[in-house]
């Protein structure tokens, strides 16, 4: 079934189904709140399932609110539909683990709410395109995404890493705030299509200071929550602290917002002075791929080992990023957006199995989860399937985007990140084989006992997550794909530019 009414896109699209679904259930109370996660559920279906047919690709809309906010707009194009399936793909079984996983958790109504509104934001800056708009939705994402990361607030680890992120991406929402105000003084207007306008008709030469400062503050406001180097230090705390469908949503989707922010709205200006950023970016990238899997290598806590390889792979992405911004941007931001899926299966994978893990043992300490492979395989496989996606063995999704990240370097003449990129993508594996070796290859700990079954959402969901590694894996063009669209889409509106 084909919406072609914009309304109807937009209730589908904006995942208003599990907000409204939630906000019921506060009205009706704790009776009905073990259902909620089962109705996000659902609706993430529906969203998978209109997004995966073709024709809805050829859809595209623009929506205009200016009766309601100045010049602002919506629109729906190949970049929000690829963004919203890397969403949705996550959601789903994230929605469904957190039935079992949180199950004697307080407040579970508050919970799904903070969630739906969490993913309602990331959704709404797919659609934005105005600054104004986009900074809306970011602050509704970043605040709701702050408290679920301290939700289990009776424990000191959560409150701490909750404050600790609220202040760093605090302060690089607020220095993202000050570019959006200096966009505005310098543009007089903040939508994409008239800020490329502008930049397209003025001399750079001419308004050089400006152009510098906004630049610089996106690089930092968009930085912090794509947490690279050296703006990370929130990410090491806050995603271990979380429940883990959260560290899955936090890892594998909400520091993505920081990089679908600066492709969309940061790249024109870094474009314009591409002699300045690109080495700055270079100089990020290769700082971001190299200290975060040497302290990968530090860590006995397995939540901590995941949220340092999430920087790696952001390290991986700006790959891809930095090529754009050299000027290859075609290839650049087809690379970055392949990753960007890919690295979401993995990553959302090796969280919600943990998840599990940490269901049946209550210990993230690699040392106690010796030998869990031997206890609770299917767990154990999961986790690892997902890493060796993240490492990039083949068949799996982490390799066809890495594939294309090395090429898109090599294309682009950069052959020390294509060297980068396979030196890193050997150093992750090499400790995921050694995460392998203790849980499959040395006698179970003291720890491990088998006393706890794999509850049935809970198991349903590592299903679906695995299902979804392996399809992406055997069919690349599921990648390739709306990655390569996405990035066309944002290529075409800056040709006109640049």
């Amino acid at each position: 079934m084909i919406f072609i009414n914009p309304i109807y896109d937009i209730l589908i699209f904006s995942g208003l189904i599990p907000i409204i679904t939630a906000l019921l259930g506060l009205l009706l109370g704790r009776r009905y709140e073990k259902y909620l996660g089962l109705i996000g559920f659902i609706g993430y279906v529906t969203i998978l399932f209109y997004l995966f047919q073709p024709d809805v690709w050829s859809i595209d809309l623009s929506i205009p609110l200016s009766p309601f906010i100045g010049s602002s707009r919506l629109s729906i194009t190949s970049f929000t539909k690829f963004f919203i399936i890397v969403f949705a793909l996550l959601a789903l079984p994230a929605y469904l683990e957190s039935i079992d996983y949180m199950e004697e958790d307080r407040n579970l109504t508050s919970y799904y709410t903070l969630i739906g509104t969490m993913m309602f934001g990331l959704i709404g800056l797919t659609f934005s395109d105005d600054l104004f708009t986009f900074f809306v939705f970011w602050e509704a994402m970043a605040i709701s995404s702050y408290v679920l990361v301290g939700f289990r607030y009776h424990l000191d680890e959560p409150v701490e890493a909750a404050v600790k992120y609220l202040v760093i991406s605090g302060v690089g929402s607020l220095l993202l705030l000050l570019g959006i105000s200096y966009t505005y003084g310098l543009v007089g207007v903040l939508t994409l299509d008239e800020v490329l306008s502008f930049l397209a008709t003025v001399n750079p030469g001419n308004v050089i200071y400006p152009i510098l400062l906004i630049s610089s503050l996106f690089l930092i406001g968009f930085g912090v929550k794509a947490a690279y180097f050296p703006l990370w230090t929130w990410l090491p705390d806050a995603h271990p602290a979380a429940p883990s469908p959260i560290s899955a949503l936090l890892s594998g989707i909400v520091i993505k917002a920081g990089i679908l922010g600066l492709a969309k709205f940061a790249l024109p200006f870094f474009l314009e002075l591409s002699n300045i950023y690109y080495p700055i970016y270079l100089v990020i990238t290769i700082s971001t791929l190299l200290i975060a899997n040497m302290m990968a290598l530090l860590q006995d806590d397995i939540k901590r080992l995941l949220a340092f390889s999430s920087i790696v792979n952001i390290g991986f992405i700006l790959i891809g990023f930095s090529i754009a911004v050299k000027g290859s941007v075609d290839i650049g931001l087809a690379s970055a957006f392949s990753h960007i899926l890919t690295h979401a299966l993995g990553k959302g994978a090796a969280f919600l199995a943990v998840g599990g893990i940490l269901y049946v043992t209550h210990t993230r300490s690699i040392k106690k989860l010796e030998g869990l492979g031997r206890v609770y395989p299917g767990l154990s496989m999961v986790l690892m399937l997902a890493l060796f996606s993240l490492g990039g063995l083949p068949p799996l999704p982490g390799f066809w985007s890495k594939w294309l990240l090395i090429l898109s370097a090599v294309d682009a003449g950069e052959w020390l990140l294509a060297f980068l990129g396979v030196f890193n993508s050997v150093l992750a594996i090499l400790y995921y084989l050694w995460l392998f070796q203790r849980l499959f290859l040395s006698q179970p700990s003291e720890d491990i006992k088998r006393d706890v079954d794999i509850p049935p959402f809970l198991g349903s969901a590592l299903l679906i997550i695995t299902i979804f590694l392996i399809a992406f894996g055997l069919f690349p063009n599921l990648i390739y794909e709306p990655a390569f669209r996405a990035a066309k889409y944002l290529s075409n509106l800056l040709s006109g530019a640049f």
